[in-house]
């Protein structure tokens, strides 16, 4: 369906990109507020992105889904909005031990209203790349394929990120609840 409109667009008809705008700026929004964290800078970036992808679309080979490439887009754009705030994360995630049992059992009782909240906040406070991995691999439910392709990483690189993000991820939550819990007490 997407190749319907690629044609169309290629061939001049400019409102047929609407239609590919509309499909996937959600996904886009998704993928560029997992690494910069900021509403209007995903914003920024989704519309860079698209601008660029719709300049771009002769060059659109097909070797992938468009919505792949179109990611890839998103991917970078994000990062050089990123680089350019400097928006390096401080978080070690090494010097905290982590119990997952205890986490997962602690998010399970939160309401999914909590459970958003708690799992923003943890993603906010990683480092972009193992953000943007752990988002691709659970909230777009990406497989290892789909990943390499727009991460330009080979799937043992992006296992090993992912690896890193999940403890990571549990540390900041451990310590997010602990905080939590000794300011209700």
């Amino acid at each position: 369906m997407d190749s319907q409109y690629i044609k169309r667009v290629t061939e001049g008809d400019v409102d047929s990109f609407r239609f590919l705008v509309e499909k996937y700026q959600k996904k886009a929004f998704s993928v560029a507020f997992s690494i910069v964290h900021n509403q209007p800078e995903a914003e920024d970036v989704v519309q860079e992105s698209f601008i660029r992808a719709y300049r771009k679309l002769s060059s659109f080979r097909g070797d992938s889904s468009f919505s792949t490439w179109l990611l890839r887009i998103v991917v970078n754009e994000s990062i050089k909005i990123h680089r350019k705030k400097k928006l390096e994360a401080t978080y070690t995630a090494d010097s905290i031990t982590v119990y997952e049992p205890e986490i997962n059992q602690s998010i399970g009782k939160l309401k999914d209203e909590e459970q958003r909240k708690y799992i923003s906040l943890a993603m906010k406070q990683m480092p972009p790349r193992e953000a943007l991995v752990l988002h691709l691999f659970y909230i777009e439910d990406m497989n290892l394929k789909q990943m390499e392709e727009i991460l330009e990483l080979n799937a043992d690189h992006i296992k090993v990120i992912l690896f890193r993000a999940r403890k990571q991820f549990l540390a900041i939550l451990q310590l997010e609840l602990k905080h939590e819990l000794k300011s209700i007490l």
